[in-house]
């Protein structure tokens, strides 16, 4: 089977955990002897052509104001006119349609589509694709894909989101499949009227199994934060959990700034409140490092990877359990609320997990593949149907 597969980023960029998804997915695929192309963003200036563990990866230019995945900040009219054109971003969508024509696969998935525009499904479906979706944020209710502002989650039933999302709602009746990352996400796209005749599903992500050694225990419990030091990921209430327990625990936070003012102030905070800044650590060491985490997140985060890691290291999380990250801690008993953070309760959950067996990993990347390549074979079946009843 050919199978393009669209994401706005693709390693070697690494903004959040989409593109560690695709990526697994995209490898998963070609494993199982299936001819994938990557289609994704650079910001480059000029098309870029490679092979990655056996996936083509074309990276096309980006053709917008500014590029949008990095911290640098950007005015308010800067980014209105780059959302303006993001409504349908003519440029993007003629190279899209041009790697479309060249490849002719059998199956387009278009993922997080922030700089391509949903304009691609246009010509997806005017050439007579079939289209996968998997919603990987709140993109299509909102531009800022997170549903979270000025410290808030956004009803989706809003009128300002009902406004926003009327066109891209419009659009999606194009899809053939909907996938969503949880059941959460899932739900919440086909409850709003998003694409009303698609084989709606949910799939989580794939997953490896973190390496974790087994810490020695010390006097001082050592409990971690780990993403962007923004209030929508919680670094303001680790901040006060630090300032809080720092006579009795070590609070160390693994990351980066994001692109507004408020991130630096955030992180100014935290070194006050005895918070320890190493800034990017890969999650297999900042594992190691930690006895506990704390990710006081407040957006409803549709799946949530670092909860997933840390469930599958049997490395005690307290977060918010909304969103995709509810189920989660369904599967896992050490995925808790972030109201039950205590050092008491840490040692308590990491005795718990001492006398534990091992953890089953309900992420697989294979069995993450075939649950996709189901799907698009059962929309290449009713197509061969329909082309067997002519």
């Amino acid at each position: 089977m050919k199978i393009m597969i669209l994401n706005s980023l693709y390693y070697p960029y690494k903004f959040g955990g989409a593109e560690v998804s695709v990526q697994l997915l995209a490898e998963e695929l070609v494993k199982k002897n299936h001819e994938v192309r990557v289609v994704t963003l650079n910001d480059e200036g000029s098309i870029k052509k490679e092979v990655l563990n056996g996936v083509k990866v074309i990276s096309l230019p980006l053709k917008n104001r500014y590029w949008p995945f990095s911290s640098e900040a950007h005015s308010r009219i800067q980014k209105l006119f780059w959302h303006l054109k993001d409504v349908y971003n003519a440029d993007m969508v003629s190279m899209v349609h041009n790697e479309i024509t060249n490849f002719s696969p059998d199956i387009i998935h278009t993922n997080n589509l922030a700089g391509f525009s949903i304009g691609v499904w246009d010509v997806v479906k005017r050439d007579n694709y079939k289209l996968v979706h998997t919603a990987r944020d709140y993109y299509l209710f909102h531009p800022n894909s997170t549903l979270f502002k000025n410290g808030v989650n956004i009803d989706p039933d809003s009128k300002i989101v009902k406004l926003l999302s009327f066109y891209k709602k419009n659009k999606s009746q194009k899809i053939d499949a909907f996938v969503g990352i949880s059941q959460h996400i899932s739900l919440m796209h086909k409850n709003n009227g998003f694409a009303k005749k698609a084989l709606f599903a949910h799939i989580y992500n794939p997953v490896d199994k973190p390496d974790k050694v087994k810490r020695e225990k010390t006097k001082i419990i050592t409990v971690g934060f780990i993403g962007r030091f923004t209030t929508e990921k919680g670094f303001d209430i680790f901040s006060e959990y630090a300032k809080k327990y720092q006579d009795c625990i070590k609070f160390i936070a693994a990351g980066k700034a994001s692109s507004s003012k408020e991130s630096n102030l955030l992180i100014t905070d935290a070194k006050l409140s005895g918070v320890e800044i190493q800034g990017y650590v890969p999650i297999e060491d900042f594992l190691n490092e930690v006895d506990a985490i704390l990710l006081p997140t407040k957006w409803h985060e549709p799946f949530g990877r670092v909860v997933a890691e840390a469930a599958l290291s049997r490395t005690p999380i307290f977060t918010n359990l909304t969103g995709g990250v509810k189920e989660i801690a369904e599967m896992f008993p050490w995925v808790l609320s972030v109201d039950e953070f205590s050092p008491g309760k840490i040692k308590t959950i990491l005795e718990y997990l001492n006398s534990e067996k091992e953890v089953e990993n309900p992420f697989n990347k294979e069995e993450h593949a075939g649950y996709y390549i189901n799907i698009y074979n059962k929309l290449l079946d009713v197509e061969n149907e329909k082309h067997d009843g002519v």
